[in-house]
């Protein structure tokens, strides 16, 4: 058998650039949130402070950070001649330069990392880690270490593009790069890890393009150390690189420094990531996804049951109109027998009664022709107006309700049953609202939903559809 290649590691950094996470003015910057997650140390209490339109942070406190560390553990290791294998280290960031392809990408997300500018460089205070081949020994740190810098001006780093319309026919750096670092076998024995911003975005399309370029085994994605604009897109683009790609999310950073060959036990520093960890919402997306669609269940039956409703009315208003046309008819064709009868009888049958017939039956037309049809239209059509502003109505406060109670914050998992069931309680209690207000709006069209007692045990949506 022919000999294993042996390992090597590859870590992918996207997108660390000061647009991303200290330049305020750029549309793209990150909240302060994801800011803090990465750059913030979240034991020590410290807070993200501002001068003018770009957050400040002092050296000590970005050497605390969970991205330093790590860095550190990892680039910094490799550097101090520890660690196993060769360690290829990818800097992936945004450069654009004026042309075509930047105009596209600039009206949709706005002015961000222009070539040459402070928002394009790699962020204030990890440039040594990042690029430490600036100031590389002659020996290279052993060829434990090597660096790679790559600038991309598209959304996929694997399409090249120098400025204006992407060429599809000449190879984009990264997948040069790549292909020589993966080829040869070297899928078996090379374990790949990617970080940086934005996880809905960036993150998610260059996992998809290893994916779906390289049969790479080992191939895992931080929870930690990557940040996108909103925890729900974060968690999203997620579950997208776990189920679909089938890409590990790992959280820990002395585990993911392991990963990557280093030995992070003599460094106490290395410690866990952010407290909003993926594992915590593994369960986030299904959770979500239940509460919508018994929602979206609960609307499908309001329309059921106005539709029938509607049938209903409809064949009854239709029976009673056949009724009066019947009894109309019959009234005039009785009139007009006895009409004929009294002008060869006049002795026996007057004129009267054939008159009182013939008023009764043209009053029953005239009745359902006219006066009745436009009645019921109205009353129809005011009832339905108001029965679909209700079922609108409850649209819009369900809706509300998904956006307030279904959060990524709201479906965490509490690590004490008192405060899962203080949140489930305000949930419950925000629904309980939302159908008083409903059957209050019910009960102006004449349906008065029976109450039961405390402790009757009828389920809930057995009194919706009896409302409805």
């Amino acid at each position: 058998m022919e000999p294993t290649a042996p390992s090597q590691y590859i870590l992918i950094t996207q997108c660390l650039q000061n647009d991303f996470f200290l330049n305020l003015d750029c549309q793209l910057s990150l909240p302060d949130s994801a800011v803090s997650k990465l750059l913030l140390d979240s034991e020590s209490g410290a807070s993200l402070r501002t001068e003018g339109h770009r957050r400040v942070l002092s050296e000590a406190e970005l050497g605390r950070s969970p991205l330093a560390r790590f860095l550190d553990a990892t680039v910094g290791s490799r550097m101090r001649g520890h660690g196993d294998g060769v360690l290829h280290l990818i800097n992936i960031r945004d450069w654009h330069v004026p042309g075509e392809a930047y105009d596209l990408e600039r009206r949709q997300y706005g002015a961000h990392c222009e070539a040459g500018t402070w928002g394009a460089a790699y962020v204030d205070g990890l440039t040594d880690v990042l690029a430490p081949d600036l100031r590389a020994p002659a020996d290279g740190w052993g060829g434990q270490l090597r660096v790679h810098h790559v600038r991309s001006n598209t959304l996929f780093d694997f399409q090249h593009s120098s400025g204006g319309r992407p060429d599809l026919g000449e190879p984009a750096p990264l997948t040069a790069l790549l292909d020589g670092l993966l080829g040869d076998g070297r899928q078996e024995t090379t374990h790949v890890v990617v970080i940086g911003v934005l996880t809905d975005i960036k993150v998610q399309l260059l996992l998809t393009g290893i994916r779906s370029r390289y049969d790479v085994r080992q191939l895992v994605v931080s929870d930690a150390l990557t940040a996108s604009r909103t925890l729900e897109r974060h968690l999203t683009a997620l579950d997208f690189c776990q189920r679909v790609l089938h890409t590990e999310v790992m959280t820990g950073l002395a585990e993911l420094a392991r990963f990557l060959g280093s030995r992070p036990d003599d460094d106490r520093r290395l410690s866990r990531g952010g407290d909003a960890e993926f594992v915590g919402y593994s369960s986030y997306i299904q959770d979500k996804q239940g509460i919508l669609s018994y929602e979206d269940a609960r609307m499908r039956d309001y329309r059921i049951q106005t539709a029938e409703r509607l049938r209903r009315a409809q064949h009854t208003v239709g029976f009673a109109s056949k009724f009066l046309l019947g009894l109309g008819t019959c009234l005039l064709v009785g009139a007009l027998l006895l009409s004929l009868v009294g002008v060869f009888l006049p002795d026996r049958i007057g004129w009267q009664s054939p008159a009182v017939l013939g008023v009764l039956g043209v009053g029953q037309i005239v009745t359902l022709f006219f006066a009745r049809p436009v009645r019921s239209v109205q009353d129809a059509l005011a009832e339905e107006t108001r029965y679909r502003m209700i079922l609108e109505s409850r649209s819009l406060k369900v809706a509300l309700a998904r956006f307030h109670i279904t959060t990524a914050a709201a479906l965490r998992r509490h690590d004490d049953a008192e405060g899962q069931t203080d949140a489930l309680a305000r949930q419950l209690e925000i629904l309980e609202r939302m159908d008083t207000a409903d059957f209050e709006q019910l009960k102006q069209l004449g349906v008065d939903p029976r109450t039961e007692p405390p402790g009757a045990g009828r389920p809930r949506g057995r009194s919706r559809s009896q409302a409805s």
